[in-house]
């Protein structure tokens, strides 16, 4: 009864808490940043490949060329060209603390747009990072500052739009900020997942995790399958979920989520704001190995020790709990969306008291402890690991082996570990090569081979051995790249009624380094969509002149300083 007592008071100061921080927000009155009603392709918090989204991406109706408007009164503090990441951005810092972000622009007002270019020519760039200093470029609440579109990493046209806390650059979730979006849909739940948190724990007798498909009548949820599931000693819980917005197909993040086990809280979460370099533990919070294998996002309920997000408001014994007494337990589920629509999903365990007559044996002959908190070095004749502190979310039982590389190579290919364990940081890497002539010591590069995928991870040449940095564990091998990018014309140049010219550049191996184009021996603005492999140049009336013959040079540079440079000629 005690404990009921302590779980009803932490919900009642839970809930009272989050309330009081959603209303605080209330006070501050931005108007919308388009002129067309929000509709939401992704939320705040929504778990991507490896961070959360750290804004909301408002649907421009497929289109780009939307107007984008200053949603309150302030200054421009910075711009940033990039050809992935936002792409196109408008950084505004404002007087009540916060600062708004404007991503994916198909490009800026014209004012803006005619001093990022003059910024571009003078650095002869495409890429810039430019920071005004303050009060340089003042902006009014409903001025237009860009227009909409698909740049950068954008999967497809639309605003990416974040409120940040102006001090320490801390997104917060912009759905506090009365932005009139329509949401009465609760979140959906698709799978449980049980897992076996120690050798000993047992799940149905077994220690193996379970998947159980799960089931819907309105907002409450169950599981198919009636039969029951018997545990026994430490066990985590994992939850694959959806939330919906009015209006939208698009698949977004929950806000919060609690479990409880016989009325008793033991884990809570709250997406409402987090810092930037807490995104590595993304790869801790979900089921790493599950999004490797099938894609599928499952939220754990338990905390790795090394996991330090911020969103965990209250954990007992870090989200696990450990059944040891014969006795019928209630689990509870309870999701939520930031508008307070909430789903449950409730089903019973049957504890077991553990039976330890059975001695469990690890066998740690095939393999290497390494502790998350420690540095950890591994070294065998061919390669040497550096791994720094913390590099591991938990100790790691580490696996390592060689064989013969299935494709010409000038190293053996080396095994390290699996691709299912998640990083939480870099290590180095050094690999000895195999009869690396001296003059392709600068094309040879360490490479990853995943399914069919060959990636590259760079790397130096130093006495025999060739040292990069790794983020994944993965099949590692030194192969060489002395073939230089490839350059396709793609606009017809006697027909520029668009006044744009056109090229596919691409890399197979190391990737495109560097790109340079000039118009009669001029520096000329070429603009590259990587995700399209597109770079193009729209014509300048201000720069070259009108009615002559031009000479066009493209030059395009890899990873390993391949180059690549195209001549042509155009009449404009």
């Amino acid at each position: 009864m005690q404990y009921k007592k302590l779980s009803l008071l932490f919900y009642i100061l839970l809930f009272t808490s989050v309330s009081h921080s959603q209303i605080s927000y209330t006070n501050i009155n931005f108007r919308s940043p388009v002129d067309i009603p929000i509709y939401l392709a992704g939320n705040f918090g929504e778990i991507r490949s490896s961070h959360f989204h750290a804004g909301i991406d408002i649907k421009t109706q497929g289109v780009i060329g939307k107007k984008i408007y200053a949603v309150e009164n302030g200054y421009i503090s910075r711009i940033k060209v990039s050809v992935n990441s936002y792409g196109k951005t408008i950084y505004i810092n404002h007087s009540n603390g916060y600062t708004t972000v404007y991503g994916h622009l198909n490009k800026f007002n014209s004012k803006l747009d005619k001093l990022i270019k003059e910024i571009q020519y003078h650095k002869n760039e495409f890429e810039i990072n430019y920071i005004p200093k303050q009060n340089e470029l003042l902006v009014t609440k409903g001025e237009i500052i860009g227009y909409s579109g698909n740049s950068g990493s954008s999967e497809g046209p639309h605003l990416h739009f974040e409120v940040r806390e102006t001090a320490y650059q801390i997104p917060v979730n912009p759905l506090f900020f009365n932005f009139n979006i329509t949401d009465n849909i609760a979140p959906v739940l698709y799978n449980l997942i049980i897992y076996p948190l120690g050798k000993r724990s047992k799940i149905n007798g077994k220690n193996n995790i379970l998947h159980l498909k799960l089931k819907q009548i309105e907002n409450k949820f169950s599981i198919c399958d009636t039969s029951q599931i018997a545990v026994t000693g430490k066990i985590g819980f994992g939850i694959e979920m959806n939330d919906f917005l009015n209006n939208s197909r698009n698949k977004c993040g929950i806000y919060n989520l609690t479990v409880s086990v016989d009325s008793l809280l033991i884990y809570s979460h709250s997406v409402d704001k987090f810092a930037f370099n807490e995104n590595g533990y993304v790869k801790s919070h979900i089921d790493y190995a599950e999004k490797v294998k099938s894609k599928k996002t499952i939220q754990k309920t338990f905390i790795a020790p090394n996991n330090d997000l911020s969103i965990y408001k209250f954990n007992l014994n870090k989200g696990a709990y450990t059944f040891d007494k014969d006795y019928l337990h209630n689990i509870k589920i309870v999701a939520a969306d930031v508008s307070g629509n909430i789903s449950e999903l409730s089903f019973n365990v049957l504890g077991q008291a553990p039976n330890y007559t059975k001695q469990i044996n690890i066998d740690s002959s095939d393999g290497t402890f390494m502790n998350w908190e420690a540095e950890n070095i591994f070294e065998e004749n061919e390669i040497m690991l550096n791994f720094p502190k913390r590099t591991f979310f938990d100790t790691l039982h580490f696996e390592y082996a060689t064989s013969k590389s299935p494709i010409k190579a000038f190293s053996s290919l080396h095994h390290v570990h699996n691709i299912y364990t998640a990083l939480n940081k870099r290590y180095s890497i050094s690999i000895k090569t195999h009869n690396l002539p001296l003059v392709l010591s600068k094309k040879a590069f360490i490479a990853e081979l995943y399914e069919d995928e060959v990636i590259s991870i760079g790397g130096t040449v130093v006495n025999g051995h060739i040292v990069s940095e790794a983020t994944t564990f993965g099949n590692f091998v030194v192969l060489i790249d002395t073939i230089s990018p490839e350059i396709k014309l793609k606009s017809d140049l006697k027909n520029l009624n668009k006044n744009i010219i056109e090229f596919l550049i691409s890399d197979d191996l190391t990737g495109i380094k560097s790109y340079n184009g000039y118009i009669d021996n001029n520096w000329a603005l070429f603009e590259y969509d990587q995700k399209n492999d597109l770079l193009f140049y729209i014509i300048d009336e201000d720069r070259i002149d009108k009615n002559i013959e031009h000479d066009l040079e493209l030059f395009v540079t890899d990873k390993n300083d391949n180059i690549t440079t195209y001549y042509t000629n155009f009449h404009w």
